[in-house]
């Protein structure tokens, strides 16, 4: 089975206000094939904002798929189904917990390190310990760490 990734986030609207009981939908686009033959295809997952507009999923790690033909689109609405904002082609590399925000700049660099061998993958620690922590087979020698100043 694929291992997942929790990535997490603030909804907001336009004054910063953050948006409690907001939806946060996150649909898994296109089929890919994962360890022990498990094909995965299109999903959604959701959950709702708490009283700060926090939030957080647990989503399949697409770089783990053999085609990385795999695909996050996340969208977020408030209360009465208006839609805030929509993000698409997002791509999880590693099981690292993940900000939307981060996930959003190193999802490019990641899929195509994920198609192309040889490409270096980003991936955003909160400290190196983070990093190291992954087992062998979740680490590549390409690997390029960023770690975030707290």
């Amino acid at each position: 089975m694929p291992n997942k990734a929790i990535v997490r986030g603030v909804l907001m609207d336009a004054t910063l206000a953050p948006i409690a009981q907001g939806k946060i939908v996150a649909t898994l686009n296109g089929s890919d094939v994962f360890g022990d033959g498990v094909r995965v295809v299109t999903q959604k997952v959701e959950t709702t904002t708490d009283a700060q507009g926090a939030w957080s999923l647990a989503l399949i790690v697409n770089g783990e798929g053999d085609a990385a033909s795999t695909s996050w689109t996340i969208e977020g609405y408030d209360p009465y189904v208006a839609k805030i904002f929509e993000v698409k082609s997002l791509f999880i590399a590693s099981v690292l917990d993940v900000s939307l925000g981060d996930l959003e700049k190193t999802s490019p660099q990641n899929l195509k390190a994920a198609k192309e061998g040889a490409s270096a993958r980003l991936i955003v620690v909160r400290d190196l310990a983070q990093y190291d922590a992954l087992s062998a087979t979740q680490k590549r020698s390409t690997d390029i760490v960023l770690v975030k100043a707290a």
